[in-house]
């Protein structure tokens, strides 16, 4: 029993670190406008990968509508990258309106035949024979064929997400001085600071589970008749549930143990929806960084600041010059085992973490035997 309260302390630790990892790295995209650039990836590949003028995608980036999904709401200027998100129904509006070129319906096929885009033609012709000429199922068709793309382009900015969270991590192991190896050596000598720790774990997960019910149990338990209901967006691009990094991936949770006291009403079906018009006062990405910025803050003023008291995580005290060879070497392996867990991100280590604390709440507690 006792090698499994040692395991939960260690993922907890690591959890907390992936947690840091992964809201700096939200910082990261809404600075550096990732999930934009991604999307801007993803439309070139659409509209222009056999076009080196890539005629179509500035066609499109200068259409007023997609000129208004990039600008931010009340002020005058707009973004210099582009919109984070785009739904299927807006990107086949933008797309039919920079093909006609303000002609008829009637006239698709021809406008098809004079596209630039040899790749783009033969695809929007395939998808125009498989609808049976019928424009209805047309635009169906090519709102299918856009969200398969963006489902490839959330793997991308995943797989890019996850090369940079794996040095992110390693920078996190070595400003913390969060040793794996040496992790394991404390907590498996001190059995006072494993209980503590392995309390810790007990209660986030506790504090997740609580919140996670309190929506259902706020719910009218009486069945109600099927009916139209209004759902929250999501990302378009955002389809892996242990993505860290939303968009394109998913975003990390802003309250991934449910410290928070504000409870989320409850949706009932989620689908794809445009993230258009922004009525707030600022734009999304503000909001993206600042929200981020105060859960940075929290981490390392409350979470990680707990557990560096008992586990010693830092450099105080330790001179690297009394070290000889093996123990820099462990120490190194050390940081690169805390880099990899980082990379896997803050869901895969709470979802862990959580099975792992119900398998210990079920036997006895060690050092009670």
């Amino acid at each position: 029993m006792q090698i499994l309260t040692i395991v939960i302390g260690i993922i907890f630790v690591l959890l907390l670190l992936s947690l840091l990892a992964t809201t700096m790295m939200e910082l990261l995209s809404s600075i550096f406008s990732l999930r934009s650039r991604n999307l801007i990836k993803a439309l070139r590949n659409m509209l222009a990968s056999s076009d080196p003028n890539e005629v179509l995608v500035d066609e499109f980036q200068r259409n007023s509508l997609y000129r208004h999904l990039t600008q931010q709401y009340g002020r005058r200027r707009t973004s210099s990258v582009g919109p984070s998100y785009m739904n299927a129904e807006t990107f086949q509006s933008i797309l039919f309106d920079v093909i006609l070129k303000g002609d008829d319906i009637s006239n698709l096929e021809a406008r098809l035949d004079a596209l630039p885009d040899e790749d783009l033609r033969n695809v929007l012709k395939q998808l125009l024979r498989e609808s049976g000429g019928q424009l209805d199922l047309f635009r169906l068709e090519v709102q299918n064929w856009y969200n398969s793309v963006m489902d490839r382009a959330a793997g991308w900015y995943k797989r890019y997400t996850q090369k940079i969270l794996l040095f992110m991590g390693l920078g996190i192991a070595v400003v913390f001085n969060a040793d794996t190896l040496s992790l394991y050596d404390r907590l498996s000598n001190d059995p006072e600071t494993l209980e503590q720790l392995a309390n810790a774990a007990e209660q986030y997960v506790a504090a997740r589970e609580r919140v996670n019910q309190l929506p259902q149990e706020t719910t009218a338990p009486e069945p109600v008749s099927p009916a139209p209901t209004t759902t929250d967006p999501v990302d378009p691009v955002s389809t892996d549930p242990n993505s860290a990094d939303p968009s394109f991936g998913n975003r990390a949770p802003a309250d991934p143990f449910g410290t928070s006291t504000t409870v989320q009403p409850p949706t009932t079906v989620e689908q794809p929806a445009p993230a258009t018009y922004l009525y707030s006062g600022e734009d999304a990405s503000d909001k993206d960084f600042r929200t981020s910025l105060e859960e940075l803050k929290g981490l390392l003023d409350n979470e990680i600041a707990e557990i560096r008291r008992p586990l010693g995580l830092g450099w105080e005290g330790v001179d690297l010059r009394e070290l000889e060879l093996v123990d820099l070497l462990s120490k190194f392996f050390g940081y690169i085992l805390t880099a990899l867990a980082v990379s896997m991100g803050a869901p895969f280590w709470f979802d862990l973490l959580k099975k792992l604390v119900n398998i210990r709440s079920s036997g006895a507690r060690p050092y009670e035997e």
